[in-house]
């Protein structure tokens, strides 16, 4: 399935309508660069997985506050 046109964020749909989950390997560097902005301080091959267990918040939380 394709993207929904209300979506805010570049996420997809999986065939059962469902949203993709984000993948916990996903590099700080690379959400950085997505919202051009420092999310939390650290080192850039930092897993998305790893910032997660440490803050107890997920990618989106991050990139609000």
């Amino acid at each position: 399935m394709g993207k929904s046109s209300g979506m805010r964020s570049d996420r997809s749909r999986n065939a059962n309508g469902r949203l993709r989950t984000v993948r916990s390997d996903k590099h700080l560097q690379t959400i950085r660069q997505q919202y051009d902005k420092p999310v939390v301080p650290g080192r850039g091959d930092t897993h998305l997985g790893t910032i997660r267990k440490q803050t107890g918040k997920s990618e989106t939380k991050l990139v609000k506050d």
